[in-house]
């Protein structure tokens, strides 16, 4: 949603031509049965580029599992990135991370649809914990996304499968320093998923990585502060 309600709209004003898509396993793009992959989802991101005719690099920038798709796009295929912005993506597994991911891989093996309800509650994790606290707010969430459609299967376990293979790779984070394109690592201040401190702990460890933190946001700040995030990726691709 916000891609294109402020993100594109903004990278299109200051002169970018913009492509978004939808990972598989995320409607309206197809749902082929799992397993998924980061790497598989990299390779979809090339296919595309191909596809619109786009060799030279690009400026990329990817949110959540899109920022590591990214961070695969520049290890695995670096003639194709000219700089890339890894967004509430780059860090060390947590704990919190691998086993919220392992129950919503378990949940997803049972196929079986809880109560819309509960699946947007769990989505209030992505919100500052001052945000949870605020009974408006909450119910201003809640009414925007409890009648939201379940998401299906075999998407929603093939996506989930490959955000746990990824979290408990340990070894991933040691490619950090191969990375040889100009990368930005813009973190949330109250991002649950991918915290600050492994975030800057990542940025240092990528050569000539940027690093720049959205104040007072969660996960989901390309939501809910995306002129500021706009901001940041126009500033860092316009110097790159």
């Amino acid at each position: 949603m916000a891609w294109h309600l402020s993100l594109v709209p903004a990278l299109v004003a200051a002169g970018y031509q913009v492509a978004t898509f939808d990972n598989r396993g995320v409607a309206p793009s197809s749902s082929p049965p799992a397993p998924y992959s980061v790497e598989g989802m990299a390779d979809d991101a090339v296919a595309l580029l191909n596809h619109l005719g786009w060799t030279d690099p690009v400026h990329l920038a990817g949110h959540s599992m899109g920022g590591w798709i990214a961070e695969t796009l520049v290890l695995d295929h670096p003639e194709r990135v000219r700089a890339a912005a890894f967004m509430g993506s780059a860090n060390k597994p947590t704990a919190w991370e691998v086993a919220i991911t392992t129950v919503e891989r378990d949940l997803a093996r049972l196929d079986y649809d809880l109560p819309p309800l509960f699946y947007a509650t769990e989505t209030l994790r992505y919100l500052p914990i001052a945000d949870i606290q605020n009974d408006d707010v909450v119910s201003t969430w809640l009414s925007f996304t409890a009648d939201l459609p379940v998401w299906p299967n075999p998407g929603r376990l093939g996506q989930y499968e490959a955000a746990l293979a990824w979290s408990t790779d340990p070894g991933r984070a040691t490619r950090w320093s191969e990375i040889a394109v100009p990368c930005l690592v813009l973190a949330f201040e109250h991002d649950v998923d991918s915290p600050p401190d492994k975030a800057r702990q990542a940025a240092s460890a990528i050569p000539d990585c940027e690093y720049q933190e959205i104040a007072g946001s969660g996960h989901i700040g390309i939501v809910t502060h995306a002129d500021q995030v706009a901001a940041h990726l126009i500033s860092f691709f316009d110097r790159h």
